[in-house]
């Protein structure tokens, strides 16, 4: 009898576990498919992600950009997979209203997930391209976080899509923000900014990972309230949107707060488009990846809300201007696009069109590593360039702060 009632126990305790254990992997099960895709991103300023298009095979390089109200891909990569305009439209971009061809419904797959019948803006990209040491094919967003709670892992680089807000287990440390999604579907978001002098500013933004920049006030916000004048130094340079340059402004502010988030000094954009986004009167300006990228993001398009966490990269200083020198990559070489007037390497001779050849004697083969090299505090640095009538010429010059 004891054997028998050992042998119930033992039954009995086997059986308990195995039902604990059905219930447990019933759970895990039920977690997996809350979670519709995890997607990698490579972040090197801004996010890249892989995307294939229709029937095509290749993996195709997309900047996932939360202020992408539409699909756009480039021009040329259309024509070589076979995706063809249907119209023309015009589209409101950052510094402008231009006509551009639009394909439609054509079907993307980034990670697990189809978006089917998407319609599609065809683009020259090569502008933007020429910025980093990717080729960008692309950009999708919208098209995303409108059908899916979407999750930013800037720690783990990689975005997370959910049903639903309640089907993220782990919500620990993130803040709810209320948002408005009126322009284009690209929410908004408050940012209060002070400057040295004290004064106190605040207004929506537009939630832009696409924008590479800490934040930018548009034209008539910056007009209205003085913003220009109330600075003590301002630096002006370019800006490359899809088809344009334009020429803004960089200030200072003294600190910025994004809900009860704070943060102490950061440059600051000055728009002075007179149309397309930056030029509205809708909203304050622009919020960019500089600091968007310090939270790990929860957007919840459905019920107006971003939820915000702070990463490992929430409390690094900002970083400001000190070269005066703008890059870009031309087949295999790295050209200055732009010089600050007023700083040393325009002094010293550095201009527009120049090659840049060597940075401290260390090749300039990969325009990331040429502009972090150009980022050293209080270094000097040695420039070894080639001009357009190609004579080579060597400055040096100090990194040091330009505002």
């Amino acid at each position: 009898m004891i054997t028998i009632k050992n042998n119930q126990k033992t039954m009995k305790t086997l059986f308990k576990n195995y039902v604990i254990c059905m219930i447990c992997a019933i759970g895990c099960i039920s977690q997996a498919a809350a979670q519709i895709a995890t997607i990698p991103f490579t972040s090197e300023g801004l996010m890249y992600v892989k995307v294939k298009i229709n029937d095509h095979k290749e993996p195709l390089n997309f900047v996932f950009d939360t202020g992408a109200s539409t699909v756009v891909l480039d021009e040329k990569v259309a024509e070589r997979i076979g995706v063809k305009a249907n119209y023309q439209q015009p589209t409101t971009g950052a510094s402008g209203t231009e006509m551009y061809n639009i394909a439609l419904s054509q079907k993307f797959q980034i990670g697990d997930i189809v978006l089917k019948d998407a319609h599609t803006v065809l683009v020259d990209l090569e502008r933007l391209s020429k910025r980093g040491n990717f080729q960008i094919d692309g950009i999708i967003g919208a098209n995303v976080m409108k059908e899916y709670v979407t999750q930013i892992d800037f720690d783990a680089e990689v975005l997370r899509l959910y049903k639903s807000v309640e089907d993220i287990s782990e919500q620990s440390g993130y803040t709810a923000l209320d948002v408005e999604i009126d322009y284009a579907t690209i929410p908004e978001i408050n940012l209060e900014f002070t400057l040295d002098t004290n004064q106190k500013f605040s207004g929506n933004f537009l939630f832009d990972s696409g924008a590479n920049m800490t934040f930018l006030l548009n034209t008539p916000f910056a007009k209205e309230k003085n913003i220009e004048n109330l600075l003590s130094k301002t630096i002006e340079t370019k800006a490359e949107s899809l088809t344009t340059s334009s020429n803004f402004k960089i200030g200072k502010v003294a600190s910025a707060q994004l809900a009860d988030f704070m943060f102490d000094e950061m440059p600051m954009d000055i728009s002075n488009s007179t149309s397309g986004v930056m030029a509205s009167k809708e909203y304050a300006g622009i919020l960019g990846i500089k600091i968007i990228s310090r939270f790990n993001c929860i957007l919840d398009y459905a019920n107006a809300k971003i939820y915000l966490k702070p990463n490992k990269t929430y409390e690094d200083a900002f970083e400001f201007p000190r070269s005066g020198i703008a890059l870009s990559r031309e087949k295999n070489m790295i050209k200055i696009t732009n010089v600050i007037a007023d700083t040393e390497a325009h002094e010293k001779g550095v201009r527009k069109g120049d090659q840049l050849l060597e940075i401290d004697g260390v090749a300039a083969d990969n325009i990331g590593k040429c502009k972090e090299l150009l980022k050293q505090k209080d270094k000097t640095v040695q420039l070894k360039l080639k001009d357009e009538k190609g004579a080579v010429k060597v400055v040096s010059i100090l990194l040091k702060r330009l505002i």
